[in-house]
């Protein structure tokens, strides 16, 4: 087994730091790296919850420019999906800038660093740029360009990209695309649109999509049509404690003493078999609360 595949298989189980302790033992002791090497050592430091991961990602960035000739296209790539990750634009785009040659995950990775980041702007603007030198966006493109919609509640902007992505690109959207226009169309406060648009969806939404359109029923007040969303939730995961600690927040926030009770009594009943914990797609229920 190469020490490359000793990193993977770390970065695989998210354990970031044992990870970077094996990549830094490979400089010990003058051991080859390769590209995949540098680009999981970096993964690993854009993941790590700590701060020391930026540090950790800067001295591993400083060591690449010193010691590697050439810096390929997904070293480069990886370097801005890092400092996008930690929230460090003017890096991020200063790689992206150096970079002579570029693929479509290297404008993925900066369009989605300033869609993430509050530069949704900026988004768009290489969005356009990438089309004009010529790069075919792809579905992950798609993904951070409608985030970026979303967050500037650019309905009509994110409805003309939504369609253009079949009629334009030949590409068949998939649940996080859809997840994208529910939370546009929520988050302008379009809840009938938004509900519509779930239910005509070509497969059933998941959590995600479900918790955009449940967190704009909760900001907008649409507490009927919420009800309804909530149930649809539980229904599809009832044995998932994360969501019921997740739904539990949203209705205490909310003053909805009684409700929130019954959701944490829930717990109990769900944990009987299964762990607490709450995903990824369900901390959007949360941030919607903010």
């Amino acid at each position: 087994m190469s020490w490359t595949s000793v990193i993977n298989g770390f970065v695989r189980s998210k354990q970031f730091a044992k990870a970077i302790w094996v990549f830094e033992k490979m400089i010990e002791f003058s051991v080859k790296r390769s590209e995949a090497t540098y680009v999981n050592v970096l993964s690993c430091c854009a993941n790590l919850e700590e701060q020391s991961g930026f540090y950790q990602g800067r001295q591993k960035h400083g060591y690449i420019f010193r010691n590697e000739g050439v810096m390929t296209v997904f070293m480069g790539t990886a370097l801005i999906d890092f400092y996008g990750k930690r929230g460090h634009l003017e890096f991020a785009f200063r790689v992206f800038n150096q970079m002579l040659d570029r693929e479509v995950c290297t404008w993925n990775a900066m369009i989605s660093s300033f869609a993430c980041n509050g530069r949704e702007k900026e988004a768009l603007d290489l969005f356009e740029k990438m089309k004009v030198d010529g790069m075919c966006p792809n579905e992950v493109t798609f993904v951070a360009v409608l985030t970026a919609c979303a967050r500037t509640k650019r309905v009509q902007l994110g409805s003309q990209f939504f369609q253009s992505m079949r009629c334009q690109y030949g590409i068949v959207p998939i649940m996080e695309h859809y997840g994208c226009m529910v939370d546009l169309l929520g988050r302008a406060g379009l809840l009938t649109q938004a509900t519509e648009f779930v239910n005509t969806m070509p497969f059933q939404p998941d959590a995600s999509v479900l918790g955009a359109l449940l967190g704009a029923c909760k900001i907008h007040g649409a507490i009927e049509l919420g009800n309804e969303v909530e149930r649809r939730l539980l229904e599809l995961q009832p044995r998932h404690c994360g969501l019921y600690l997740a739904l539990s927040t949203i209705n205490a926030d909310k003053e909805r003493w009684d409700r929130a009770a019954d959701l944490r009594k829930a717990i109990v009943e769900a944990g009987k078999n299964t762990k607490i914990g709450i995903e990824g797609t369900l901390l959007l229920l949360v941030a919607w609360t903010d």
